[in-house]
């Protein structure tokens, strides 16, 4: 993988058996291991050193045993770097509740059939785990009980318990594998915090659980944003505050620019997974820092950065780059009217350049916060997490 930039300041760190990675990081979404319209060099090209995996889709399809004969999902993607495994719980139990898909949620797990003639796909603690380890993750990630913000507090404190039933029962299934397999350096377990934002006690109670049955790693539970669609920066900051100092922090789906700044202000600990700049990149939505960035701290609006849509017919007679200051393949090589040709004409390299691009500004974003360019960063000491 590619390593830390050694000129780097010191800071947390997430160890692993394929690397460390500095924190905070970003990590784009592989859901089927791979990144949509990039290989595993472009990814290394332009900075990524982890990524995001789904085990319940890759159980499905090529399944484990398709993985497990080229030798692990390593190999598998040809990919050197981290991968972290998220359950897959999420998006099954999102359907569920949010789009009505037929399903139940049961003491021992989650059954889900997305249509008639789907195939019943049941997810349960250990079979998760059992998955996780099949991919060879380098970290995994428990099932849990994801709720929404208009979930009332009788179902956030089910599901808060639940997801603690079903953590320690996820701890026995990686203990067992650990035994079985006699790895000398198995994967980090990482538990999802759950509880929704009333009343705090509630999300003290799952780390408190989680802590007591060995979670070395915590991510935020439930839907990262309000009804209104604001980031609930009250119960990150209380995620940062009451878990352990030497643990790692997941915060699931978390993706816009300045939530990664404004999480960080709060702790560095953060490990960012979401869809939205690979997306972003394939619809024509790029990012680019405003010109005077270098004389400039980062603040948690959207002040340090603006938005590029490429398909604007304006960008058809620019010759610039997308942004002035990246160093990305797409900017040091090729124009906006390039790019804007490419989109318009619908040629497949136009997503890559703009998912390179896309990635690029996001790897640039975390150097200058590890750097200390935000306006009041993580006040945490560093600490070796892992």
């Amino acid at each position: 993988m590619t390593s830390a930039d050694p000129a780097a300041p010191a800071g947390p760190t997430l160890d692993t058996a394929h690397g460390s990675v500095v924190l905070p990081t970003f990590l784009p979404d592989g859901t089927r291991a791979s990144v949509r319209a990039v290989d595993t060099l472009d990814l290394s090209t332009v900075g990524i050193e982890a990524v995001m995996v789904n085990a319940m889709h890759l159980a499905q399809r090529p399944g484990l045993q398709t993985i497990k004969r080229a030798g692990g999902l390593h190999r598998f993607m040809a990919w050197d770097g981290v991968i972290v495994s998220d359950s897959g719980g999420f998006q099954v139990l999102s359907l569920l509740r949010k789009q009505g898909k037929k399903g139940s949620i049961r003491a021992s797990g989650v059954t889900f059939q997305e249509s008639p003639s789907a195939k019943k796909i049941v997810l349960t603690p250990e079979k998760v785990i059992e998955w996780q380890f099949g991919l060879r993750s380098d970290v995994v990630v428990a099932l849990d009980d994801c709720t929404g913000p208009e979930d009332s507090p009788a179902e956030q404190i089910a599901s808060t318990e639940r997801t603690i039933r079903w953590f320690r029962q996820a701890r026995q299934a990686y203990d067992l594998q650990c035994r079985q397999r006699r790895m000398d350096e198995p994967p980090l377990l990482v538990g999802v915090v759950q509880g929704g934002t009333r009343p705090p006690e509630l999300r003290q109670r799952c780390v408190d659980a989680l802590v007591e049955s060995g979670a070395q790693g915590f991510g935020f539970g439930g839907w990262p944003l309000s009804a209104e669609g604001e980031l609930e920066r009250e119960m990150f900051a209380l995620l940062a505050r009451i878990t352990p100092q030497d643990a790692p922090l997941f915060a699931l789906g978390v993706g816009r620019p300045e939530h990664l700044v404004s999480l960080c202000e709060l702790d560095m600990r953060w490990v960012f997974d979401c869809t939205i700049p690979t997306r972003d990149a394939r619809h024509g939505r790029l990012y680019a820092f405003v010109p005077e960035i270098a004389d400039r701290l980062l603040t948690p609006d959207r002040s340090f950065y603006q938005n590029v849509y490429i398909l604007d017919e304006e960008n058809s007679r620019k010759d610039e780059p997308i942004c002035a200051t990246c160093d990305c393949p797409t900017c040091r090589r090729y124009s906006r009217s390039y790019l804007h040709h490419l989109f318009r004409v619908k040629d497949g390299l136009a997503d890559r350049l703009a998912t390179l691009h896309n990635l690029r500004f996001y790897t640039r974003l975390l150097e200058m916060i590890r750097a200390g360019r935000m306006a009041q960063p993580g006040l945490r000491e560093p600490a070796r997490l892992g």
